[in-house]
C-alpha cells in the first residue's frame, strides 16, 4: 500500500540447517512484501492470507530484476481505480439524493439492507467462474454474529451522518477515523506513535474542529451523529483486523459472509425504526437512485478489494485522498456552499494532517 554460499562437501546437517534458514527468510520476506493500509481511513486490508502457498520452490542464487508490468495489466489496474473512484462518488451522492425524500429518510435500515444484499450478490458472482476474483469460504454463522452486528451498526450510523449533514462535512468528519484509531490503540493496547505522527494527528483534529464549530451552530444533531459514526468506524476497523486474522480469511471472503447475516440481523428492527414507504408516492427518479445506490455499493466494495491487491499502499493512499478532495469539491459546488476563511484553514489542516500521517505510517511499516 521492500522486501525487505555453501560448499558441496559440507556435512548434511549443515545443508538442512541452511535450508531451514532459507525457508524462514522466505516466509519473512513473503509476509512483509505486501504493502499495508495501516493508518488509512475507510480501508480494510483485503489480502488473502495465503503467503505460504506463494513461496518460491527453488533457491535463487542471483537477484533478478522485476519483470515489467504488461500494458494490459496497467490498463486493468487503471480501470479498477477509475471504477472505485466513480462508485465512491456515485454511492455518496446517490445515497444523499435517496435520503432527501421524506419517506425514504425514514427507511434507513431497509436502504442499508438493500446495499448489503447487492454487495453480497456481486461478491458471490465475483467468486465464481469465470471471474474467480477470490475463493469463497463458509464461516460459522454464530461466530460471525458479533462482527455482523457491529458492521451493520457502523454502516447505519454512517448513512445517518450523510442524511443529517452536508456532503462536505460528512466526508471531512470521516478523516477523524484515523486519530480515533490511534487513540483507541493507545488506550487499549498502549500502542504509541512518533511525535511527527502525533503532530499530524493534532493538525487533523484542529482542522476538523474548525469545520465542526461552524456546523454545530446549525446542525448539532448531525455533528453528534458524525462523531458516533467515525468512532464506531474506528472500533470496527481495529476489531475487524483482528477477526480477519482469527478467521484466517481475506476481506472479500469475510464480507461475503457478513452481508447476508447482517441483512437477517436488521430485519427484526425494521418495524421499530423504519416506516414502510408508499412507493407510489416516491418519485420515479428517486427509486432509480435507490437501485443505482445498491449497485454502486457493491461495485465500491469489489473494486476496493481488487485495487488493494493490484497497487502499492502509496498509490492506494493517493487515490483515497484524491477521492476525499473530489467529494468535498463536488459536494460544496452542488450545495452552493461558500467556505469562510476559518473553514478553508480547517479543511487544509485536516487533509494535510491526514496525508502526512498516512505517509509516515507507510514509511514506519516499511522499516519493520
Amino acid at each position: 500500500m521492500a522486501g525487505w554460499s555453501e560448499k558441496t562437501n559440507a556435512p548434511l546437517s549443515n545443508h538442512v540447517a541452511s535450508w531451514s534458514c532459507l525457508q524462514k527468510g522466505a516466509i519473512f520476506w513473503s509476509a512483509e512484501k505486501r504493502p499495508s493500509t495501516d493508518g488509512l481511513v475507510d480501508n480494510i486490508d483485503a489480502r488473502d492470507s495465503t503467503e505460504l502457498q506463494e513461496l518460491p520452490q527453488f533457491e535463487k542464487h542471483e537477484p533478478t530484476e522485476d519483470a515489467p508490468i504488461p500494458l494490459k495489466e496497467k490498463l486493468i489496474t487503471v480501470f479498477w481505480i477509475a471504477l472505485n473512484t466513480l462508485s465512491t462518488l456515485g454511492l455518496i451522492f446517490l445515497s444523499k439524493r435517496v435520503f432527501s425524500d421524506e419517506q425514504l429518510k425514514a427507511c434507513q435500515l431497509m436502504v442499508v439492507m438493500w446495499h448489503f444484499t447487492a454487495t453480497g450478490l456481486v461478491l458471490f458472482v465475483a467468486s465464481r467462474a469465470p471471474f474467480r476474483a477470490f475463493k469463497a469460504v463458509r464461516l460459522n454463522p454464530w461466530d460471525m454474529l458479533p462482527v455482523c452486528a457491529f458492521f451493520a451498526g457502523y454502516v447505519v450510523l454512517g448513512n445517518l451522518s450523510l442524511t443529517y449533514n452536508s456532503i462536505g462535512f460528512y466526508q471531512l468528519s470521516k478523516v477523524m477515523t484515523t486519530p480515533c484509531v490511534v487513540l483507541i490503540n493507545f488506550a487499549l493496547f498502549r500502542k504509541t506513535v512518533t511525535r511527527y505522527m502525533l503532530g499530524a494527528i493534532l493538525a487533523t483534529c484542529i482542522g476538523v474542529s474548525f469545520t465542526i464549530n461552524e456546523a454545530a451552530k446549525t446542525q448539532l444533531f448531525g455533528v453528534i451523529i458524525a462523531t458516533l459514526a467515525f468512532c464506531s468506524t474506528a472500533l470496527y476497523q481495529i476489531w475487524i483486523g483482528k477477526k480477519i486474522e482469527d478467521f484466517a480469511v481475506s476481506g472479500p471472503q469475510l464480507l461475503l459472509n457478513q452481508a447476508p447475516i447482517s441483512v437477517i440481523l436488521l430485519i427484526p428492527f425494521v418495524p421499530f425504526f423504519d416506516k414502510i414507504p408508499d412507493l407510489s408516492e416516491v418519485p420515479i427518479e428517486i427509486l432509480y437512485s435507490v437501485c443505482a445506490s445498491g449497485i454502486m455499493a457493491s461495485l465500491y466494495n469489489l473494486s476496493q478489494f481488487l485495487i488493494i491487491g493490484r497497487t502499492s499502499a502509496l498509490t492506494f493512499n493517493i487515490v483515497s485522498h484524491l477521492k476525499t478532495i473530489m467529494i468535498l469539491s463536488i459536494g460544496w459546488y452542488s450545495e452552493g456552499k461558500i467556505l469562510s476563511g476559518r473553514e478553508w484553514l480547517g479543511v487544509l489542516l485536516a487533509l494535510s494532517g491526514g496525508w502526512v500521517y498516512s505517509h509516515l505510517a507507510l514509511k514506519a511499516k516499511q522499516r519493520k
